[in-house]
């Protein structure tokens, strides 16, 4: 039986955490440009873009999903330390 090595999964833990923040940052910017566009349209009187209110909606999606990661990759952290501990 081979031992486990706690530190070994240090690795894909930093690089999950730059993964989650990488779609936390595009997910954000990616909402507030389609938020621009949903109030240009409003603004000018030609009403919400559905192709803005849906990059909306998308970009939602993946910050919740990239979320997701960063919670899993702190799990992953939490149980190395317990490994270790």
């Amino acid at each position: 039986m081979s031992s486990i090595n706690p530190a070994s999964g240090v690795p894909a833990f930093l690089s999950a955490i730059d993964s989650a923040r990488q779609g936390i940052d595009s997910g954000l910017q990616t909402f507030a440009a389609a938020a621009q566009a949903v109030a240009a349209g409003t603004v000018q009187g030609t009403g919400a873009a559905p192709a803005a209110v849906v990059d909306q909606l998308v970009a939602r999606q993946q910050v919740e999903a990239a979320a997701k990661v960063f919670s899993t990759a702190d799990q992953m952290v939490g149980t190395l330390l317990n490994l270790r501990a």
